[in-house]
């Protein structure tokens, strides 16, 4: 919060702000936090990663029902969590969130799942949805979600789009990019610890950003920031991270403030990381 707190009442005043899930699983937090935000910039679209749907001990609900309580406080803070046009001065531009959740491999072939070399591929338990997240009888998560996008897919988009997640829509966007190196490993590096790639994301996500012909993808749910261009589209991951995680670097490249990836009608200069 103080971070949130903490940027300018002017410099982002003219600015869209993409927020790609898990402010807090706490709603009067999320609440709070996109309050501030939205003071802060000309418009604010949020969707939910895993965090933000997790329940407390008190919650009586499931976790879909949080999901659709979640929408209704963005709607009350004029936050957008549906596609829309703005006008950016240079024809126009397209704004489309994508709701998700990730596939296990045992659920589908859209899993991103790899083969971990080291011990603890099996380390679900230390997995926090595996205890904070419920979800109602008959279908899974990602199925429904992914349904929700359905009708956004086949729009007539008349500007360039700009889609977002929480959850990564491909398996090697888990690693750093390296010249020369394969665009895809095979098998998770020798070290143990959870299997990340069993909750990253889904295939059938990128399937639906192709449909959409996006120029850019942003994302979160990882902590490792990227920006990398494969096959025409730019895929760029922002994240603030833990504490932890920003002083010891393991993020990755970091600035102190939102990344700009459009500006003038185009994408921003992308880095290949």
């Amino acid at each position: 919060m103080a971070w949130i707190q903490g940027l300018s009442d002017r410099d982002y005043s003219r600015d869209v702000l993409l927020l790609a899930g898990d402010i807090c699983h706490d709603l009067g937090n999320v609440g709070a936090a996109l309050k501030c935000l939205r003071k802060k910039f000309a418009e604010v679209f949020f969707l939910n990663g895993n965090h933000d749907l997790w329940l407390l001990e008190t919650d009586s609900s499931d976790s879909l029902q949080k999901f659709h309580r979640l929408l209704d406080l963005c709607r009350g803070l004029g936050v957008r969590t549906e596609p829309a046009k703005l006008d950016d001065g240079h024809g126009g531009l397209w704004i489309v969130p994508l709701l998700a959740w990730y596939d296990k491999p045992e659920e589908t072939q859209n899993s991103l799942f790899l083969p971990k070399a080291g011990p603890g591929d099996e380390m679900l338990d230390s997995w926090g949805d595996e205890h904070f997240v419920r979800w109602p009888a008959g279908g899974t998560p990602s199925a429904y979600f992914l349904e929700s996008n359905v009708a956004h897919l086949h729009q007539a988009y008349d500007a360039p789009v700009i889609s977002f997640s929480h959850f990564l829509p491909r398996t090697d966007l888990m690693f750093p990019r390296q010249p020369g190196a394969a665009p895809q490993p095979t098998v998770w590096p020798l070290r143990a610890g959870f299997n990340f790639s069993r909750v990253a994301g889904t295939w059938a996500l990128e399937k639906q950003i192709r449909t959409l012909g996006s120029r850019v993808h942003a994302y979160g749910h990882q902590h490792r920031n990227r920006w990398v261009t494969i096959d025409g589209i730019h895929y760029v991951s922002h994240c603030l991270g833990y504490p932890h995680e920003r002083k010891s670097g393991r993020i990755g490249y970091f600035e102190a403030g939102p990344r700009l990836i459009w500006e003038h009608g185009r994408p921003a200069v992308p880095i290949d990381v």
